[in-house]
């Protein structure tokens, strides 16, 4: 009997972690350690393949019992909302797993980090190799901890394996971020609209494909050379295909006036500007407006040849699932 492969994971009460945890934990070739700041967040079972500890990654003296005797470490923890706690968790702790991970030579890290490393490029086809300028304070601490992993990873002829994956916006049904949903909203209510000319981008992947290409990547992990290797990880599509997956559910036809770029640019900055006095959130943003005009696709192709994996769910049958999962929601509310 082949001896059970123990794989570390931080950020396993999260979004994304609990939907990985799920997947791993009916493979009876695996056992998991679970690494939690607060013990109260724990909605798994302990089981004989399943072990909680609680640590927190700036602390090292509590992160060893959980790395040590482990196989792979995912790092899917990080901080997002509070920007005093970001340095910490996005970078320094990514730092100290690694360094812990280094002292118990665990073969393999796999980090997952973000193409918002890359910023907010207007247009062009953006790979691994493209330069990262990062906007806000997320994407600042990301690249840092990126950039300290591809240094590590440098020349290297033994110790820990890195793999960085860097996934475009992810989202599924019960996603606590709504911008989709709200964008959902309006294509639904018909206040949708586009901007510019045509051409733009929509970058976004299914929780249930990014789950998929991480099994992918830890079910064929392989020692050929100790460099960090990095994949961008995305499913793209035109807006205007996007916008008519969002309405497959409604029969009316597609309505949405066209207004000019920079007159919406215009107001998208007074709105941000109203916003910073007054303290409040206004619906037309700035980084939504870059979101809705942009035309740069983040490519995957280096993470199709290497693992030779696709997708299984198109982008179509993703959203459907998620409108499916809403409007069911919202029946259940009003009942």
């Amino acid at each position: 009997m082949s001896e059970k492969i123990k794989i570390a994971i931080t950020g396993g009460t999260g979004f994304i972690g609990q939907e990985l945890v799920r997947e791993l934990i009916d493979d009876s070739s695996f056992t998991l350690a679970l690494l939690s700041r607060d013990e109260n967040k724990i909605n798994f079972n302990v089981d004989k393949r399943r072990e909680i500890f609680i640590g927190d990654l700036c602390d090292k003296h509590s992160l060893e019992a959980f790395i040590k005797d482990s196989t792979v470490i995912i790092n899917l923890a990080g901080e997002y909302i509070d920007q005093d706690l970001m340095i910490n968790s996005n970078y320094i702790g990514v730092k100290n797993l690694y360094e812990i991970a280094e002292k118990y030579s665990v073969p393999y890290f796999i980090h997952v980090s973000s193409v918002g490393v890359y910023g907010r490029p207007p247009s062009g086809l953006i790979n691994e190799d493209s330069k990262l300028l990062a906007i806000n304070e997320y994407e600042k601490t990301k690249v840092l901890a990126d950039k300290y992993l591809i240094d590590k990873g440098m020349k290297k002829n033994k110790g820990t394996k890195v793999i960085i994956l860097r996934p475009s916006n992810i989202f599924s049904p019960r996603m606590k971020n709504e911008s989709l949903k709200q964008l959902y909203s309006h294509v639904k209510r018909g206040t949708f609209f586009y901007i510019g000319r045509r051409g733009a981008v929509a970058n976004y992947l299914y929780l249930n494909n990014f789950i998929d290409a991480l099994k992918c990547v830890i079910k064929k992990r392989s020692l050929k050379g100790f460099d960090t290797e990095i994949f961008n990880l995305n499913q793209t599509d035109t807006l205007e295909n996007f916008i008519s997956y969002l309405k497959q559910n409604d029969s009316s036809p597609n309505m949405y006036i066209r207004l000019p770029e920079s007159l919406v640019y215009f107001f998208a900055y007074l709105s941000d500007f109203i916003s910073s006095l007054l303290k409040v959130k206004l619906p037309i943003t700035v980084d939504r407006v870059n979101a809705l005009t942009s035309r740069a696709k983040f490519c995957q192709k280096r993470f199709e040849e290497v693992y030779g994996h696709s997708y299984k769910t198109s982008m179509k049958e993703a959203l459907k699932k998620c409108i499916d999962f809403w409007s069911e929601e919202k029946n259940a509310s009003i009942k």
